[in-house]
């Protein structure tokens, strides 16, 4: 559970999992979401397959990432919701 909460508390990861929960990408398409370079994308995507928020599969030379499960679609989005209430409603 710690892990996943570590894995949550970075910007660009939980960039990746709203784009994710929008469906399955890959890295090229991340990067253009995200901004930031193949290799950082590369790296959180592996945070994220380490606590098993994410899941790919290879396609030749193409990897295809997607939500481990509804459930963590369902996370992401209490998190936004949660993110965009005034503060003086936390």
């Amino acid at each position: 559970m710690l892990e996943v909460g570590r894995a949550l508390s970075c910007e660009v990861r939980l960039s990746l999992l709203m784009a994710l929960a929008d469906g399955e990408a890959t890295v090229s398409q991340l990067v253009d979401h995200t901004g930031t370079t193949q290799p950082n994308v590369s790296n959180h995507l592996a945070v994220l397959r380490s606590v098993g928020l994410v899941a790919s599969q290879r396609d030749g030379r193409t990897v295809h990432y997607e939500l481990a499960s509804p459930e963590v679609g369902d996370l992401v989005k209490a998190l936004v919701a949660v993110a965009a209430e005034p503060s003086d409603r936390r």
